[in-house]
């Protein structure tokens, strides 16, 4: 007799025999990353239409090139991230370097284009030679400056044999056969010619931004440059998606109180937007230049869990690619600043360059006022609603929700054990968390294939404002129990 696995208990006695019902172990609430950020930038290369993560300095500059006119590069430079996504950003007039070759004569045979649009592609030669054995050897070299890409070589090539996967494997072009009555005619290294970056628009980061919609797909987006208009398509993103921060930012020349005016109209509901103020000194190609303070941002976000501030003192080990600062501020700029929903760099002479005030544009609502309360209310919901869709459309039943509840709660407890939340020993008067799953479920809601989860929650603040009260003088007498 067979052995029958099935986890169906009506299964369990259709027939004499041995039954397994495989079960795995009670899921548990994971926490999700807080970590990935993503930039629109302008590269020298790169698709154009899809979300890339190389995942190392020199993956960027494969897919990507280097070059320091590109905005998009520089504002990678002097800096770390956790995680850190590309959307390359191009004017929707660019286009791509290209050659055609013939047979000697009057017929083309076979053209090359650049695998990505812009003026990179102009210096992508085409060498054609014979084959060692039959057909035609081509040699397809990047000669841009700082080029990573090893020159490529097919060869033994037959015209006639060219299918879709001959050269599939190319970083550099995409070739379509035009003729197969002859060999193209060998010829000496030649460029692709006639690719242009084009003029790039505003309407360009909008459609780059769209493309960013997908959920989940980062925590963070920022931008290489930034003027009103892109500030704007930011805002209504955020507002759109609802699932990550963005960060905003002005010219490098901005004073305080244009950053007040451009910032009243940059507000939403939910603390989703940081405005960036006072850029930032670091090398770019061995200059000192002043860069947006975006990037490093959102590098700081991206290498910092959600509990800790951007402005903690201890951030300045990010910013070890950092200089100086663009302006030296008062305290009554920072005090502007603040009451105005901007977070600016500074230069602490005791500690070094810092953020000083970890907020957001938000300024209505204090308790949606900290970067800090925005990521970690980010962090736990979508750790908990990532649980939750296991039990999308369960049996709603008393031991499914307990068994949720139970999961939540084992999800909370370790995050107090890690330091991210506070026990209920460090709240007076009430406990620090509860998760109900009775008082909003009736047998009317149930009926309706409804459960509610009610999860509060206290978070940590930060220690924003520290104020040491000193009584010290020649006078002063202290007496047991002061």
């Amino acid at each position: 007799m067979g052995i029958y696995r099935t986890n169906n208990p009506l299964e369990y006695d259709q027939v004499d025999g041995i039954i397994i019902d495989e079960r795995a172990p009670a899921p548990s609430v994971q926490g999700v990353g807080t970590g990935v950020a993503l930039l629109i930038g302008q590269f020298p290369r790169g698709p154009l239409d899809s979300i890339q993560e190389p995942g190392s300095q020199q993956a960027i500059v494969e897919l990507f090139g280097k070059s320091f006119s590109y905005p998009g590069y520089v504002a990678l430079l002097n800096k770390k991230f956790s995680r850190l996504k590309i959307l390359r950003v191009a004017a929707s007039d660019a286009v791509k370097g290209t050659k055609t070759f013939d047979d000697g004569a009057a017929t083309d045979i076979i053209k090359f284009d650049a695998k990505y649009k812009g003026v990179y592609g102009n210096s992508i030669k085409i060498t054609i030679e014979a084959g060692s054995t039959t057909g035609r050897k081509y040699t397809i070299t990047d000669e841009n400056e700082f080029a990573v890409i090893a020159p490529e070589v097919y060869d033994d090539i037959v015209i006639t044999d060219i299918d879709e996967f001959t050269f599939a494997n190319s970083k550099l072009v995409d070739v379509t056969v035009l003729a197969t009555s002859a060999e193209p005619e060998v010829t000496a290294a030649t460029d692709l010619a006639g690719g242009a970056d084009g003029t790039i628009a505003d309407t360009d980061y909008e459609t780059a931004i769209g493309l960013t919609k997908i959920e989940g797909v980062k925590n963070v987006l920022f931008l290489d440059v930034y003027n009103a208009t892109r500030n704007t398509y930011l805002k209504l993103h955020a507002a759109e998606t609802q699932d990550n921060m963005c960060i905003l930012a002005g010219a490098v020349d901005e004073t305080v109180t244009a950053v007040e005016a451009a910032v009243a109209t940059l507000r939403d509901t939910d603390g989703r937007l940081i405005y960036a103020f006072n850029w930032l000194e670091t090398l770019v190609n061995s200059v000192p230049t002043f860069v947006s303070p975006a990037s490093f941002y959102a590098s700081i976000l991206s290498q910092t869990a959600p509990q800790i501030d951007p402005a903690y003192s201890g951030n300045t080990q990010f910013l070890y690619g950092v200089s100086a600062v663009k302006q030296n501020l008062s305290r009554a700029d920072f005090i502007r600043l603040m009451e105005a929903g901007v977070s600016s760099f500074e230069n602490d002479l005791d500690i070094g360059i810092k953020i000083r005030s970890g907020i957001v544009t938000q300024i209505a609502n204090s308790s949606k006022l900290t970067v800090v309360r925005r990521r970690m209310t980010d962090y736990l919901t979508n750790s908990v609603a990532g649980f939750l869709k296991l039990y999308q459309n369960d049996v709603n039943s008393d031991d499914k929700r307990i068994a949720v509840k139970a999961a939540v709660l084992d999800f909370d407890r370790r995050e107090e054990q890690s330091g991210a939340l506070p026990t209920d020993n460090e709240v007076q008067g009430g406990v620090a968390k509860i998760v109900d799953i009775e008082t909003l479920n009736t047998d009317e809601t149930i009926a309706e294939g409804k459960f509610f989860i009610q999860y509060k929650r206290r978070i940590y603040s930060s220690m924003r404002f520290i104020v040491l009260i000193a009584e010290i003088g020649e006078s002063v007498v202290v007496t047991e129990g002061e």
